[in-house]
């Protein structure tokens, strides 16, 4: 993934990558059949080993490493330094329904409530994991900590309040979550703040004005991937997540 795209109700983008070095060295075809040997292990009489399966034994070896570089990059925070990473930035409007997004990728529960919940760059790091019990870690201010998926939306809000403050402020230091989990996704995503126009009793006076310089330092890379959260029965021209998408052209 190496254009910007914009994820919604229409996608568009150019790729970054290298087409036909990619087309070269591609990834082996499988049927249909391996596919499915791929989820249910084989058949009764002969179990496939989940790791003998081509296409996923070519993810282990040659696209995870990639990840994971990727991710040891975000880790030593090369952005600063003007090196731009391939990331899947989340943004919409307050109330938009990103958190219930985000939730359905990780299978966990965020922060929930009225008004901002989201007040720092929440950084979503997805690893699948071959165990069956789930790996939950949290990165902020030069510490690792460990969380559950019973604890990890207390967490993360404890865990705002340390960089962020215990009011309504936002921060634009980012807090890294790290899911290791079976059946996920590999993905990396970035959750901004939801952008709103209005202060509430508690907030700066220029509070959209900090959460636009947050969303436009995530959206401006070539190499971000937008995925624009906004519900169905919000008319497309009154979103102000799409207008900072549009002012990029």
């Amino acid at each position: 993934m190496g254009g910007r795209k914009s994820s919604g109700r229409s996608s568009n983008g150019k790729n970054g990558f290298n087409r036909s070095a990619y087309e070269e060295d591609s990834l082996p075809l499988v049927s249909a059949e391996e596919n499915l040997l791929a989820i249910v292990g084989g058949d009764e009489n002969q179990p496939t080993p989940i790791h003998s399966v081509p296409i996923l034994s070519s993810f282990n070896d040659r696209i995870r490493p990639i990840l994971d570089a990727v991710d040891q990059l975000r880790r030593l925070m090369v952005m600063k330094e003007g090196i731009q990473l391939p990331t899947i930035v989340v943004v919409g409007d307050q109330s938009s329904g990103k958190s219930s997004v985000l939730e359905s990728l990780a299978g966990i529960s965020l922060p929930r409530g009225q008004g901002i919940c989201t007040r720092v760059p929440l950084i979503m790091r997805l690893q699948h994991h071959t165990s069956l019990i789930p790996e939950m870690f949290l990165e902020f201010n030069g510490k690792t900590t460990r969380t559950d998926e019973v604890n990890v939306a207390a967490d993360i809000n404890i865990a705002t309040e340390e960089i962020a403050g215990s009011g309504k402020g936002i921060s634009d230091a980012p807090l890294t979550l790290v899911i290791k989990k079976n059946g996920v996704p590999d993905l990396t995503m970035v959750d901004l703040p939801g952008i709103t126009r209005v202060p509430v009793h508690g907030q700066p006076d220029n509070i959209y004005e900090q959460i636009a310089g947050i969303v436009m330092q995530y959206i401006q890379p070539e190499e971000s991937i937008i995925l624009n959260v906004l519900p169905a029965s919000v008319d497309f021209t009154t979103c102000e997540s799409i207008r900072m998408y549009e002012r990029l052209f």
